[in-house]
């Protein structure tokens, strides 16, 4: 196979791994409202999204902060960046989530459907930073789209991520 069919194909398969595993399956866990669930996995998704932003191994140690912080700051944008200041929703948020499945107390993880007036996502309420599930899936899908143009445009270079029948 020529380098051009190689990257092309390389391409399309992250792609179909970022489209099953992050949108389509988070999306899922939130239509049969597994909220916490899909907070845990958005996390996740969030670091290794900024690991296809960098030039690393996949499995390169000691990673997991400088990818989800580039995750959120050119995937998600700029309301995510000013929050994660000093790695404050990495250490937070997936950080805490991945590690106790315990969230901290410093946040509030809601659905829509627990939203009161005036509570907002990424807002604060009663001292408490605010995630709301779909907003920040739908953000975190958008985050997807770009990486896709990214890929697609030749603005990143893809990684290797195996195949999505293994699973």
């Amino acid at each position: 196979m020529m380098e051009k069919e190689i990257q092309d194909q390389l391409i399309e398969q992250q792609k179909a791994f970022v489209q099953k595993f992050f949108i389509d399956e988070i999306g899922r866990l939130q239509q049969e409202k597994f909220t916490f669930f899909s907070f845990i996995l958005m996390g996740q998704a969030i670091e290794t999204l900024g690991a296809f932003l960098d030039k690393k191994p996949m499995k390169a140690t000691g990673q997991s902060a400088k990818r989800f912080s580039k995750g959120l700051n050119w995937l998600l944008g700029d309301r995510y960046k000013i929050i994660n200041k000093d790695h404050w929703l990495f250490l937070k948020f997936r950080n805490q989530l991945t590690h106790s499945f315990i969230p901290s107390n410093e946040l509030l993880l809601i659905s829509e459907t627990q939203l009161e007036e005036g509570v907002n996502h990424l807002g604060l309420y009663e001292g408490k930073r605010v995630l709301v599930a779909e907003q920040m899936y739908k953000d975190l899908t958008k985050g997807c789209h770009k990486l896709f143009w990214m890929l697609d445009k030749g603005r990143i270079t893809p990684t290797r991520v195996g195949t999505i029948n293994q699973l």
